[in-house]
């Protein structure tokens, strides 16, 4: 008979109890299993997906070693992962699954980890829920899931790591949601997306590495429609002044909330950016980075409002600049409009305020605000590569834009729409270039049937427009035409007019043909036509359609216009009809094409995805082609 010493069973008690608590944390976690579910449970070491040491797998009745990594199953993996230890993905790995920690062990960091050099995504029936996440040095991580960080200590904290090389840190793309009751950290030289929908939110804070540099290596991209405040909805933030670069698919907002000062701020999405306030810019350089700036990228629109961008760096350190681009937009409300002219080391005036400004000459300026006179003030900005020149200019108020008289001419290339002064001699800039001619929707001709035909035509738009003219002739030569109206007064708005003239003298039947002729300030004339109707004297009325006899786009209503416009066009028998749009630059911007179209006059609603700008759609149905100007403004 074998004795056993009171030290032995207590010994055999001991780790008989550890046994049991060791069961017991494994019998409620992980907690119902599926078959197909993995489970690392190796509390020593760290575990590898792309390895089977350490790892289980649910058979549908037990856990048993696994023979197979987790990287290794088909992909996207729909099961759950438990992780009872930190686990470090190295290889690429798509989860429309769950990846799980022990909620039972709130003490330990169990941190998921992906690797540098490989992309883990996360597909929008996917989660993550883990005491931490890092995102290693030129690692990527999609998010279109959800993320829960639901630990408040500090080590709980979703970290995208610092770089060991200029833009080779870590890097989040994110669709999805990021539950934040710890951290969010943002490492130098890391970067993120925060795209349409995207958010990163809760209690917790928002946090840069602190061994960065002073500025500029911390980079933001936003695509969201509200900007900063629904990219980032978290209770805090300490961070260090950020790149932002804005990219949305649509028109954007900054948000109110965004972190200043800024380092630098880019506009590069085809579409508008709205200041929600000022921004402040840090304007110190930073010799590890790029010199800090604002930039609005060709194609792009800045919305100022009555805003100013700043910057407080008045030293020799100083070097913040505003570039806009050829192709570029600017609109802006502020009284005393953009300037370049600079008070010391800062620009001293109007809604630019930095170091310095780079104005494109082939770039469009909209300025929509007022003065103290009532009179908004352009401003004296000086343009480059051309001198005293834009591509488009618009006064959007009703008031006469007061250009600086530096501006002795302001050379408008493409055009210039509102109200702008165009005369000399009187102590002001004005306006030399070609006018955003008179855009007539349509021009058509009524006989009515009481001896007199009713002529009616209707502008898109009308700048520095004297007034009209009709003109008649027995057949279809513009030379041949008399004058058979006095002038006839233009309202001269650049939101169209409608305008009627009869026609009384008329004394034999047979066809007429009538052009209307429009007459600048300047005494530069444009003719439009033929209207073609057919007469009976004491007959009754012969109506014509009121629409065009020829096969067009007839016009766009109203223009300018915002969100949507109504291109009407007509056919004159049943064809496709083809639409493609152009920037001022001659890039197609959107195409369509309605099909089966029949014959007569239609309208379409376009509604484009286009930022604020003037663009120009050409029309092609039934081999027959031609082309309007128009205008969004936003």
């Amino acid at each position: 008979m074998k004795l056993y010493t009171s030290k032995t069973v207590k010994a055999a008690l001991i780790v008989a109890a550890l046994l049991a608590m060791v069961g017991a944390l494994y019998a409620v976690f992980p907690d119902n299993p599926s078959q197909g579910d993995y489970w690392y449970n190796r509390m020593s070491i760290h575990g590898n997906f792309a390895s089977t040491n350490g790892w289980q797998y649910y058979n549908g009745s037990a856990w048993v070693d696994a023979t197979q990594a987790v990287t290794s199953q088909q992909q996207p993996f729909t099961k759950n992962i438990y992780l009872s230890n930190t686990a470090i993905l190295k290889d690429n790995f798509t989860l429309a699954g769950n990846i799980i920690s022990n909620p039972e062990d709130p003490d330990r960091n169990i941190r998921f980890t992906v690797n540098g050099a490989c992309t883990f995504n996360l597909t929008n029936t996917g989660t993550v829920t883990v005491h931490s996440v890092l995102v290693e040095d030129d690692a990527y991580f999609i998010n279109r899931g959800t993320v829960n960080l639901p630990y408040t200590d500090a080590a709980s904290e979703f970290y995208v790591e610092t770089g060991s090389l200029p833009q080779r840190g870590g890097h989040l793309d994110n669709y999805g949601t990021i539950n934040v009751n710890g951290r969010f950290r943002l490492g130098y030289e890391a970067s993120m997306i925060s795209r349409e929908g995207g958010v990163i939110q809760g209690p917790g804070r928002m946090e840069t590495e602190s061994q960065g540099a002073t500025a500029g290596d911390y980079r933001v991209s936003i695509a969201n429609a509200g900007g900063w405040d629904a990219a980032f909805q978290l209770a805090g933030y300490d961070v260090a002044p950020l790149s932002f670069y804005f990219i949305g698919e649509t028109d954007q907002v900054t948000g109110a909330n965004l972190p200043q000062p800024i380092y630098n701020m880019t506009v590069d999405s085809g579409h508008k950016l709205t200041l929600s306030g000022p921004i402040e810019v840090k304007g110190i350089n930073n010799p590890y980075n790029d010199r800090p700036d604002v930039r609005v990228a060709s194609g792009s629109t800045l919305d100022l409002g009555e805003h100013v961008i700043s910057s407080q760096t008045t030293t020799v350190s100083g070097v913040s600049k505003f570039i806009l681009e050829e192709g570029a937009t600017i609109r802006t409300a502020h009284p005393d409009g953009i300037s370049s002219i600079k008070n010391g080391r800062i620009i001293g005036s109007g809604a630019i305020q930095l170091n310095d400004a780079e104005y494109s000459s082939g770039a469009n300026y909209i300025f929509n605000g007022t003065g103290p006179n009532g009179r908004q003030y352009s401003g004296d900005f000086e343009t480059v590569p051309q001198t005293n020149t834009v591509n488009i200019i618009i006064n959007e108020s009703n008031s006469m834009l007061l250009l600086d008289d530096s501006f002795y001419p302001l050379t408008a290339t493409t055009g210039y729409q509102g109200n702008i002064n165009t005369q000399t001699g009187i102590g002001e800039g004005y306006i030399l270039g070609q006018t955003l001619p008179v855009e007539m929707s349509y021009f058509n001709a009524i006989y009515n049937g009481f001896n007199s035909v009713m002529l009616q035509w209707e502008t898109q738009s009308e700048t520095n427009n004297l007034g009209f003219y009709v003109l008649r002739a027995k057949e279809a030569e513009a030379s041949q035409a008399l004058l058979v109206s006095v002038l006839i007064p233009a309202a001269n708005t650049s939101q169209g007019a409608v305008y009627c003239f009869e026609d009384k003298d008329l004394y034999d039947d047979g066809i007429y043909y009538y052009w209307l002729q429009d007459v600048s300030f300047s005494g530069s004339v444009e003719l439009h036509g033929p209207a073609i109707v057919q007469v009976t004297l004491n007959a009754g009325s012969n109506q014509t359609p009121d629409i065009p006899m020829k096969t067009s786009l007839v016009r766009n209503y109203p223009n300018p216009f915002n969100p949507s416009t109504q291109l009407e066009y007509y056919l004159e028998k049943g064809s496709d009809v083809d639409f493609k749009v152009y920037n001022l630059k001659g890039q197609v911007v959107d195409q369509f094409t309605l099909r089966n179209q029949e014959s007569g006059f239609h309208r379409y609603t376009w509604e484009p995805q286009l930022g604020s700008g003037v663009y120009l759609i050409r029309f092609t149905a039934d081999g027959v082609s031609n082309t309007r100007k128009v205008i969004l403004s936003k």
